[in-house]
């Protein structure tokens, strides 16, 4: 099932032309990298995607109904103050039941709110997630639900806009340096995390174990250019040797026969003075 579809993009910034005419898609399922050296528009295909920053031209079509999440490299939490607000601040309804179940546990004297809550967790099933979220908290440390988001470090807010990302539990996911900010115990636990869950995703990452472990196919975007290659990263490494062997061997031809071109012409004037005078 496909879920994007991206035809003809195009960025540019005044004379410098990012990316042209680039075209891919991603179906349900698909894990993608996008490569490419730095400053040559990986984030800004993001961010063109995601519908912060549209590109110049082209056209970038979502199936329908589908949710989108975006991991920035700098988090927006909008309105929200604290971290309790941004990451139960949603219209997810197992995420309000949720919310509305441990406020009922703080008031353990309102019985008939205990248990209603207790009945609408019961209905939505929201059990099992209550467990994914509190899990999801506690590998990215961020326990201090009542902090001000205003006091958190750079790599506090990251990691709050990753949890926030994984509890939404959105369809397609797009992310943008998702180790930044984490320490090796959390990046081996969002690797294994996005393994195992069926999710969607596109990420450009400069962390290439992570990489190579999660992402099944690589987009590689190259002096404008996009190369794809269905496979992990190690598999791409090994075609883009293979390319670029064959790109110097045909440099390599081309060289020699200009040279020989050039010899030959260089060859013409005396040669046909002497075929006149003859």
């Amino acid at each position: 099932m496909n879920y994007l579809s991206v035809q003809d993009l195009s960025k540019s910034y005044g004379i410098q032309t990012l990316f042209e005419g680039i075209n891919f898609g991603v179906d349900q399922g698909q894990k993608i990298a996008l490569v490419a050296r730095n400053g040559t528009g990986k984030t800004t295909i993001l961010r063109a995607l995601a519908g912060v920053e549209p590109a110049d031209n082209g056209e970038v079509v979502f199936r329908k109904d589908l949710q989108i999440g975006f991991l920035q490299q700098e988090a927006d939490f909008g309105s929200f103050t604290t971290v309790y607000d941004a990451l139960y601040g949603s219209e997810n309804l197992m995420l309000s039941a949720i919310k509305e179940y441990e406020l009922a546990l703080l008031k353990p004297e309102n019985s008939e709110a205990l248990q209603t809550a207790f009945e609408k967790m019961d209905r939505l099933n929201a059990w099992d997630y209550e467990v994914k979220v509190k899990t999801i908290l506690s590998k990215l440390k961020l326990e201090e639900l009542k902090q001000e988001i205003s006091v958190l470090s750079g790599g506090q807010r990251k990691r709050l806009s990753l949890a926030k990302l994984l509890i939404d539990q959105p369809d397609f996911l797009i992310l943008d340096e998702p180790t930044n900010h984490l320490d090796l115990e959390m990046i081996e636990w969002l690797e294994e995390y996005l393994i195992k869950e069926q999710v969607t995703l596109l990420m450009v990452t400069h962390d290439r174990y992570f990489l190579d472990a999660i992402c099944n196919e690589i987009l590689e975007l190259e002096e404008g250019e996009l190369y794809k290659f269905k496979g992990n990263y190690t598999y791409y490494l090994e075609k883009k040797k293979e390319r670029q062997t064959v790109m110097q061997t045909n440099i390599y031809k081309a060289k020699n026969l200009y040279s020989k071109e050039l010899e030959w012409m260089r060859r013409q004037p005396k040669a046909r003075g002497v075929k006149s005078k003859a």
